[in-house]
C-alpha cells in the first residue's frame, strides 16, 4: 500500500520550521524506521538543499486527522538501554494555531519508550485502525462511550488499544474536556478533564490504571448516561505555550542506578546557548511496565503524533542517539597567574593568564564520535595566543594557531575520533586578560561540538575583570628615553587621568596626585575635571632635576571623600615611569606565562618544543659598543594537583645543538651594540625549531599540567661561559 501524503495546511508556518531548523542528525538512514502501520503520515525531510548538510527533519503531522510515528531501529543498533546511562537531545516544533481562534490547534506529540510486540507497527488503534485525536498515537482510544448489554467498556479494554509495554511523555496542545451527553461523540474528547491549557504529562499507555472512567454530566433522551475516560497524566505542567511558532529544545537523561528519568524543556536557545530551564521533572519509572521477558532491557524509542479536526505542524530534529554515542562536555577556566580555577562569578585581573578548557568525554556507544567540529567563542576581553588538543592513550596532540580565531570565534575539526578505546579529548585555549578601565563583567561564552552523529553544547563560566577602586594612567608611560641632556626640553610633561574602577562619577576636588622623582617627594598636585567620570592632572618634571642614567618617577592618586562625618580614603596603585638619559640597560616586555606543547606521557630524551607566546625583550639605551649577557635559571616542574614532579627539566639548546641544563643561572644570549640609539632586542626571535629553551623528558609522566618558574637575569658585559 502506498500513502499519498497531504500537503501542510499551514504552509507559511511549515516553511518557517524548515528555514529555522537547527542542525541535527541524519535520520534518513537505517538508524530510524517510520512506523509500519497503514496511514502513517510521518516523513523525513532535509532542512535545506545543501548536499553537505545531512540534517534530517522528522515531519510527524501537518494536516487534519493525521497520525504519524517514527521508531529507533534495533537492526541499526539504535535503542534505549535501560541498563545504561542514556542521554537524548532533540528539538521539537509544535507549529501555531491555524485560524483566528488560538484554541484551534492540535493535538500534539508524545515521546515514547516501548516494548510493544508490534515493534515498528506500534500505534494507538480502534477497531484495527490507527486512532487519531487525543490518543496522540500512543494512548488508548476512548471511542466507545455507550452501554453494551448493560455494561460500558472498562479501563482494561481501553488500555489494550494503546501502545503496549510502554511509557509516554506527552506534549498535548489541545485540551479535551467535553463531558455532556451530546458532546461525547465516540471520537475521544475527555482525557483532559483535570488539566488546564496546553500541558505535559506522563504515564504508562498500556496500563489500565492510566484511565479513569467517568459518567457524562447529564443523560440523553433515552434516560441513560454515556461513559468517558480521564487520563492519569502523572506529574507534568499546565498553562503552557507549546504552539509558539518556534523550535524548542529538550534533553532527556536516564539514570539506571536510581531508575529515574529527567527531562528539561526549553533548556537552550537556537544558537545553542543555555537558558534557565522552565520545565523540568524527574520521574521514577517502573520497569515492570515494559514486560521484559529476558535480561535484554533495550527499548524502542521514538515519537508519535496526531491531529483531529484541527491541525499543527509537528516536527522534530534529533541531536543524539544514546546507543550510538553517549558523551559529555565540561568547560572550565584556569587562572594560571593565581593558580586557581575561575568559577562563575569569580574575579580576575588584567594581565592574568587564563586557560579555557573544554573536556570531551565519550562515555559509551556503538559508534565513533568522529569529525567533531569544535565551535568556540572567546570573550573580547581576552587575547588568544594559541591552543592545544590533548588526547589520551598515546594519540598525537594537536596545536591550534592564533590565526584560527576569527572575530572571537574559533572553529576547529578534531583530527581524532573519540570512542571506547580513546574516550577523552581536552581542548585548551591560552589567553591573556586585556586591560580595562573599570570593573568589567564577562558573560558566559558558547561552545558547541557537532558531528553528523552527535551534537552537544556548553558554556564557559562568567567572570569579572576587577580593577583597583581608584585607577590612574599617564601619557607617556613606561619608559621615556633621551639620548642625552641636550635633547630634553626645559620640562618633561606628563599628562594623567584618574577615575573610579567601578565607573562612578568623579569630583576633581576630591582627587590629588602625589609624586616623587628619584625618591625626592614633589608637591601634591590638584586635579581638574576631564569629564563626568575622569579627573585630569599635569605633571612637569624640570630638566635640571634629571641626571644621566635612569630617573625613576613614581605617581599615585588619592581620593578623599567625607560623607556624614565619615572620611573614606582610596589610593591608586603607584605607577613608575623611567626617564632614561644617556641610556640604561633593562628588561622590556617579558612574557609572564609561557608553555610547551602538550605530550602524551612522553619518553626518555624526548625534546618538547615551545608553544607560541614567548617573549624576552632587552632594552639597551647606552652608547655603542656596550654589551650585555642574558642568563636563565629554571625550577623543577610540579603538578599542582598531585604534587608530583615532572620526570624531566627545561634546557637550552644552542646553535651547535648542545643542550645546557638550567638548574643554575646559565648564559643563553649575548649582545654588543653597534649604535648610540636605544636598542630593543627580543631574544626569542633569535630562536627557532632547533635553538632556544625546550623541555627534555627523561621518562614517561602521569597526565596533568605541570608548572614551574624561569628566572631571567641581565648582566652588564660579556660573561665567560
Amino acid at each position: 500500500m502506498t500513502n499519498v501524503l497531504a500537503d501542510p495546511l499551514d504552509k507559511e508556518d511549515f516553511e518557517n520550521a524548515l528555514n529555522t531548523a537547527p542542525r541535527g542528525l541524519d535520520i534518513d538512514s537505517p538508524a530510524f524506521k517510520l512506523g509500519t502501520f497503514d496511514g502513517n503520515e510521518a516523513r523525513v525531510l532535509r532542512r535545506n538543499d545543501d548536499p553537505n548538510d545531512r540534517s534530517g527533519v522528522l515531519n510527524v503531522t501537518s494536516n487534519t486527522n493525521q497520525i504519524g510515528a517514527i521508531w529507533s531501529n534495533f537492526a541499526a543498533d539504535n535503542y534505549f538501554d535501560m541498563d545504561k546511562t542514556q542521554t537524548l537531545s532533540m528539538w521539537l516544533y509544535f507549529g501555531r494555531p491555524f485560524g483566528k481562534d488560538p484554541l484551534e490547534v492540535g493535538d500534539g506529540m508524545s515521546f515514547v519508550l516501548q516494548n510493544d510486540p508490534r515493534e515498528y507497527g506500534a500505534i494507538s488503534t480502534y477497531d484495527g485502525k490507527p486512532a487519531v485525536g487525543e490518543t496522540l498515537g500512543v494512548w488508548g482510544a476512548d471511542f466507545d462511550n455507550i452501554l453494551h448489554d448493560g455494561s460500558f467498556v472498562t479501563s482494561k479494554d481501553i488500555a489494550k488499544t494503546a501502545i503496549q509495554n510502554s511509557w509516554a511523555l506527552e506534549f498535548d496542545t489541545f485540551i479535551n474536556q467535553l463531558k455532556m451527553y451530546t458532546q461525547i461523540n465516540g471520537k475521544g474528547v475527555s482525557f483532559d478533564m483535570d488539566k488546564q491549557g496546553q500541558h505535559m504529562g506522563n504515564s504508562y499507555p498500556g496500563d489500565p490504571s492510566t484511565y479513569r472512567p467517568e459518567n457524562s454530566a447529564d443523560v440523553g433522551s433515552n434516560g441513560q448516561r454515556k461513559q468517558y475516560f480521564v487520563l492519569n497524566h502523572g506529574e507534568g505542567f499546565q498553562f503552557m505555550k507549546l504552539t509558539n511558532h518556534d523550535w524548542n529544545h529538550m534533553t532527556v537523561k536516564w539514570d539506571p542506578s536510581t531508575k529515574e528519568l529527567t527531562y528539561w524543556l526549553y533548556d537552550k536557545n537556537l544558537d545553542g546557548t543555555s537558558v534557565g530551564t522552565i520545565y523540568t521533572k524527574t520521574i521514577k519509572l517502573n520497569l515492570d511496565e515494559f514486560n521484559f521477558k529476558t535480561s535484554d532491557h533495550r527499548l524502542h524509542w521514538g515519537f508519535t503524533g496526531t491531529t483531529g479536526q484541527f491541525t499543527e505542524n509537528n516536527l522534530i530534529v534529533f541531536e543524539s542517539i544514546p546507543s550510538f554515542i553517549n558523551a559529555e562536555s565540561h568547560v572550565t577556566i584556569d587562572n594560571l597567574t593565581s593558580n586557581k580555577p575561575v568559577n562563575a562569578g569569580d574575579s580576575v585581573r588584567p594581565g592574568d593568564a587564563l586557560d579555557f578548557n573544554y573536556q570531551l568525554s565519550y562515555t559509551s556507544g556503538t559508534k565513533d564520535w568522529k569529525d567533531i567540529l569544535a565551535n568556540l567563542n572567546l570573550p573580547k576581553q581576552v587575547t588568544f595566543s594559541s591552543g592545544d588538543i590533548i588526547y589520551d592513550d598515546g594519540l598525537e596532540p594537536e596545536h591550534i594557531n592564533a590565526s584560527e580565531l576569527n572575530n572571537g570565534n574559533l572553529q576547529h575539526v578534531l583530527k581524532e575520533s573519540l570512542n571506547s578505546t580513546h574516550p577523552n579529548a581536552k581542548i585548551i585555549l591560552h589567553t591573556i586578560v586585556n586591560s580595562v578601565k573599570t570593573d568589567t563583567f564577562v558573560g558566559k561564552q558558547h561552545a558547541s561540538f557537532k558531528s553528523d552523529n552527535f551534537i552537544i553544547d556548553d558554556d564557559t563560566p562568567n567572570f569579572k575583570i576587577a580593577v583597583d577602586s581608584l585607577m590612574i594612567s599617564t601619557d607617556p608611560s613606561g619608559t621615556i628615553t633621551y639620548p642625552n641632556m641636550d635633547t630634553i626640553s626645559d620640562n618633561v610633561l606628563i599628562d594623567g587621568s584618574v577615575w573610579y574602577g567601578a565607573g562612578y562619577g568623579i569630583n576633581y576636588n576630591n582627587i590629588t596626585v602625589d609624586s616623587s622623582l628619584n625618591d625626592e617627594q614633589n608637591d601634591t598636585i590638584k586635579c581638574t575635571q576631564k569629564d563626568i567620570q575622569t579627573a585630569g592632572f599635569n605633571l612637569n618634571i624640570p630638566k635640571d632635576k634629571l641626571h644621566k642614567g635612569t630617573n625613576i618617577l613614581k605617581v599615585q592618586a588619592v581620593s578623599t571623600v567625607t560623607n556624614n562625618g565619615v572620611t573614606v580614603v582610596l589610593k591608586s596603585k603607584e605607577l613608575q615611569i623611567d626617564i632614561e638619559v644617556g641610556g640604561s640597560l633593562k628588561f622590556g616586555d617579558v612574557s609572564k606565562n609561557v608553555a610547551f606543547k602538550s605530550v602524551n606521557e612522553g619518553y626518555n630524551n624526548q625534546i618538547v618544543p615551545r608553544q607560541d607566546g614567548w617573549k624576552v625583550e632587552v632594552i639597551d639605551g647606552r652608547s655603542s659598543e656596550s654589551s650585555w649577557t642574558l642568563q636563565a635559571e629554571a625550577s623543577r616542574l610540579i603538578n599542582p594537583d598531585s604534587k608530583e614532579e615532572l620526570n624531566g627539566e627545561m634546557v637550552y639548546k644552542d646553535n651547535s645543538g648542545k643542550l645546557l641544563t638550567l638548574t643554575n643561572p646559565t648564559n643563553i644570549y649575548t649582545n654588543t651594540k653597534d649604535t648610540d640609539s636605544s636598542q630593543t632586542i627580543d631574544v626569542v626571535k633569535s630562536w627557532n625549531n632547533n635553538v632556544g629553551i625546550f623541555l627534555r623528558l627523561n621518562h614517561s609522566n602521569s597526565s596533568g599540567q605541570y608548572s614551574g618558574k624561569i628566572t631571567w637575569s641581565l648582566l652588564d658585559g660579556i660573561q665567560n661561559v
